[in-house]
């Protein structure tokens, strides 16, 4: 099931953000820094701005969140930037794709018609799941993140909506 977050699903969108940091392989971050106000507040602003944050849930079992904001820029309004997370549990389900797909939906309802996103280079399983779904390549950004591992290129993809 997914759905927009209430706020009630504060606590589960900050573990499921922290749960995904500490793995320190997906996201380029290596502190979960927030709080559960933060989360909190961000519910509650998106009663009154045009960010969507959407949550999914197996058998009522929190599984991953998905987050479209606008660009910053008057001339970029139509144009949403995407972040998602699933926990380790429920990948290779399909619960990024169904929070992809619903994301698409709200994204036309809320007036975006370009959705941009990035993503390691090196994450073969996200890479898939967005070229499946139709987003294109436009960008590679060599040794842009360091990890832990290493070096890592971020690959940038967006998808015209209409």
């Amino acid at each position: 099931m997914i759905r927009t977050a209430e706020r009630g699903d504060a606590p589960n969108l900050h573990e499921g953000f922290r749960a995904v940091v500490e793995e320190g392989t997906w996201l380029p971050t290596f502190s979960a820094n927030s709080h559960i106000s933060d989360w909190v507040h961000w519910i509650d602003k998106t009663k009154h701005n045009r960010d969507i944050l959407l949550i999914a849930f197996i058998d009522d079992q929190y599984a991953g969140h998905l987050t479209l904001q606008p660009e910053e820029w008057n001339a970029s309004q139509h144009v949403a930037k995407l972040g998602i997370i699933v926990l380790k549990a429920h990948r290779h389900v399909g619960v990024g794709r169904s929070l992809m797909l619903a994301c698409e939906e709200f994204g036309l309802e809320h007036d975006f018609t370009k959705i941009i996103l990035s993503t390691f280079d090196d994450n073969v399983v996200a890479k898939s799941l967005y070229l499946h779904l139709g987003y294109r390549v436009v960008g590679i950004r060599k040794n842009h993140f360091n990890m832990p591992s290493g070096f890592i290129d971020e690959l940038l993809m967006e998808k015209e909506l209409v």
